[in-house]
């Protein structure tokens, strides 16, 4: 329903500038602030682009590599402003939201390593504690009615205790994988700027 509210709004908006760009004391303007297609939208007209795209050609990989680190410290600190005018910046909710936005997929592959982690810490722990998966199968089937412990596999019933353990650690493991990601991520990729 999203997807189709936008993608109305967008032909409202374009149909609106065409009878914008149609009237005579406008058209000069339209045309060089914004161009709007269906999937794509750009502050710069078509010539503006294109003149960019032959300057960026014309540089050398250092100066374009200076070029995207003073883009990223731009972005980062309009980022930073956005966060101060709506207020995110201080709530727990948008630092999360910022987190996300600036080490997506670094968070995710931290966030799982550190499941994992704790996943096979948990089944160790099971099975050099001598702790019987089955017995505590046994319990909770006689607190809810069923017959699991016959039809479950000793082995599979270690690795679904390790599994229920594992997430019971939940909320001890979030709060971690967020604080330490940012450190982690940046001492394994650094900051160009």
């Amino acid at each position: 329903m999203f997807t189709t509210i936008s993608h109305r709004s967008l032909l409202v908006s374009r149909s609106a500038l065409r009878k914008v760009a149609g009237s005579n004391s406008f058209a000069n303007q339209s045309k060089s602030c914004i161009t709007i297609t269906p999937r794509f939208f750009s502050a710069l007209s078509q010539e503006e682009e294109e003149k960019e795209k032959a300057r960026v050609a014309s540089l050398s990989k250092y100066q374009t590599e200076l070029e995207l680190r003073d883009f990223d410290k731009e972005i980062a600190r309009l980022n930073t402003l956005r966060g101060i005018n709506t207020g995110e910046l201080y709530t727990f909710r948008g630092k999360f939201k910022a987190l996300a936005r600036d080490y997506g997929m670094a968070f995710m592959a931290w966030y799982w390593t550190v499941w994992m982690s704790t996943a096979a810490l948990t089944y160790t722990a099971i099975e050099f504690g001598n702790v019987d998966a089955m017995a505590i199968i046994a319990k909770a089937d006689t607190y809810t009615g069923f017959d699991l412990c016959s039809k479950i596999d000793p082995t599979l019933g270690t690795i679904g205790l390790t599994i229920a353990f594992n997430e019971m650690l939940e909320p001890i493991r979030l709060p971690i994988v967020v604080l330490t990601t940012k450190p982690i991520v940046e001492t394994f990729y650094p900051k160009n700027y």
